[in-house]
This record gives structure tokens, C-alpha cells and sequence, in this order.
């Protein structure tokens, strides 16, 4: 299974991506370019899915996996099963929860920027956001690093 992680540079999804070893996309928290860089990417090679991180200011020790984005009045599901996902959190013992607001700025934005130009294209990839906690909000980061990439794989891989 070929997949991409996203993670926007100086964010606790960035360091979690380095400190791990993973190669990903880096995004630089421009609406307009990180939506080209990830189009461009998932155009280049094919995917079998796409995880993009992003950080939520108000959470500790949990992830949450967002269901949809928003745009003016209008929203996108992604095709993603983030059931399944959430319960592979929980079965490696993180507290997940299922969201349907990926927020209001650069995570709904490259959220929707991705689901759109994968709808529209039939792209046979899914997308999923997965926010992460602020890294002082993480007690165990290499932990709380790990296990979500371990997640990750073995998701894509069953």
C-alpha cells in the first residue's frame, strides 16, 4: 500500500513525522500552495491513502479524525473509514474520537482542497485529517509518535 502523510511545517504533526523518521509532505501553512503541493502530489504517484496531520490547540493524549470538511455552507465526506480507524486507536490503547469539523482555516482547507480534487478526478485514493494535540499537550511524544504511525501502517496494511 502506497501512502502519503501531510503534515504542516512547524506544527506538533511536523515534528512528529521527523522525529519518527517518516518522509512526508511538509506544508508550508499557505492555503493556496499547500493545496497545490498536495494535488500535485497525489497526482504524480498513485496512493492508496492520504493522511494528513494537523494540530488542535485544546486537546491532550488523543487524536481526532475528522469526517468532513466545510466550505461556504457546503460539505465534503471523505470516503475514508474513519470507524475503522478510531477503533485500531483505541484498540492500541489512544483515546479517538470522530469529528465533523475539521476547524475553520489551514487543516479544513487543505481538508477540502483534497477531497475535492479527489472527488473530482475519481481518484481512487482515500483521504483522512487526523488532528493531533499541541506537543506540550503529548505526555509521552515518542510514544504517542509511534503508536500513531503504527496505527497508520497497520491500517493500510490490513
Amino acid at each position: 500500500m502506497d501512502i502519503l502523510l501531510t503534515a504542516f511545517c512547524g506544527t506538533s504533526a511536523e515534528q512528529l513525522l521527523k522525529r519518527t523518521g517518516q518522509e512526508g509532505l511538509f506544508l508550508p501553512n499557505d492555503k493556496v500552495l499547500d493545496a497545490r503541493l498536495l494535488t500535485e502530489e497525489i497526482s504524480a504517484k498513485k496512493y492508496d491513502y492520504v493522511f494528513s496531520f494537523g494540530q488542535k490547540p485544546n486537546i491532550k493524549d488523543k487524536v481526532y479524525i475528522e469526517e468532513a470538511a466545510q466550505n461556504n455552507g457546503e460539505c465534503k465526506k471523505t470516503a475514508f473509514d474513519c470507524e475503522r480507524l478510531a477503533a485500531l486507536f483505541r484498540a492500541y490503547q489512544m483515546e479517538a474520537r470522530i469529528s465533523g469539523n475539521a476547524g475553520t482555516s489551514f487543516c479544513n482547507s487543505l481538508y477540502w482542497n483534497g477531497l475535492d480534487f479527489i472527488q473530482k478526478h475519481g481518484l481512487d485514493v482515500k483521504m483522512v485529517f487526523v488532528h493531533i494535540p499541541m506537543r506540550k499537550n503529548i505526555t509521552d511524544f515518542e510514544k504517542f509518535g509511534r503508536t500513531v504511525l503504527e496505527v497508520v501502517h497497520f491500517f493500510a496494511a490490513s
